[in-house]
């Protein structure tokens, strides 16, 4: 197994996740059932899937580039839309405290997990990764 590009992006979306879920859980607030879903769904989902991708990596499987391209355009557009609910939510509330800055910082690396899935998607599109 070589460490190249795409095992480095994996590995920092994977790890990106998993601060996700960890703020997540620090910062759950019950705003609008579908900020909830569509937050949920993109953090827990995409653990699985990087999780799964990552370890096939590692053990020396390749990834097809049409299924590449397919999570990482969707987990740009999921990841960039829950950050920008989140924002909403806490940016708007009536939350005051480490509480308000814990989501304030999950809607930021949200955003930020957004863009690594879409610099992923340019690499692969452009078949560097």
């Amino acid at each position: 197994m070589a460490i190249n590009k795409m095992t480095i992006i994996k590995l920092l979306q994977l790890i990106t996740v998993c601060i996700l879920i960890a703020l997540h859980y620090h910062s759950f607030s019950d705003g609008s059932q579908n900020s909830a879903m569509i937050t949920m769904g993109a953090f827990g989902g995409y653990l699985i899937i990087l999780a799964g991708v990552f370890f096939g990596i590692l053990a020396g499987y390749g990834m097809d580039r049409r299924l590449d391209m397919f999570y990482s355009s969707t987990g740009c557009a999921l990841f960039i839309i829950a950050g920008a609910l989140i924002l909403d939510h806490f940016t708007n509330s009536v939350y005051r405290g480490s509480y308000r800055d814990t989501g304030l910082a999950k809607g930021c690396i949200s955003i930020a997990e957004g863009v690594l899935f879409l610099v992923d998607a340019i690499l692969v599109f452009r078949g560097e990764a």
